[in-house]
């Protein structure tokens, strides 16, 4: 099951990460939606399936508004493609590859980073409560009255 919110948090967290970063630099990037990704993982729990999920879905949330604004600063501007791609778009061929290679690239390492962060939940998890599973102040489920 989707925790929305969870979406969201990661997704804010890209969206102002990666407005800090073009502010800085000028440039587009993709480690705001990586941080947003780690962040959703985090946020989830420490099951890796479900921080990939999350992850994969914070990303594809974040893609959907930075796809557009990179076209029209692009068209505007005269931008450049973000970090990895300007380097990589070259070494295709074809635009299956191109396709390919691009959608690879930015689904695979939000997925990574999502379990990245639902594995750091579970070591805080162990290191705070010293046990197994997710007694920890993040944890949803409280038996306070």
């Amino acid at each position: 099951m989707t925790r929305w919110r969870v979406v969201v948090a990661g997704f804010a967290l890209a969206a102002c990460s990666e407005a800090f970063v073009f502010l800085l630099t000028g440039r587009v990037t993709l480690v705001g939606g990586l941080a947003g990704s780690a962040f959703a993982g985090y946020l989830v729990g420490p099951d890796a399936a479900d921080g990939a999920w999350h992850g994969l879905l914070s990303a594809l949330t974040w893609g959907i508004v930075l796809i557009p604004g990179l076209v029209a600063l692009a068209v505007v501007g005269g931008g450049t493609l973000p970090f990895p791609f300007e380097y990589l778009v070259p070494l295709f061929d074809t635009p299956g590859e191109a396709t390919t290679g691009i959608l690879l690239c930015v689904t695979l390492p939000n997925v990574a980073a999502g379990v990245l962060g639902s594995y750091s939940r579970g070591r805080d998890a162990r290191e705070d409560d010293g046990g197994d599973g997710v007694d920890g102040w993040l944890d949803a489920d409280t038996d306070e009255a």
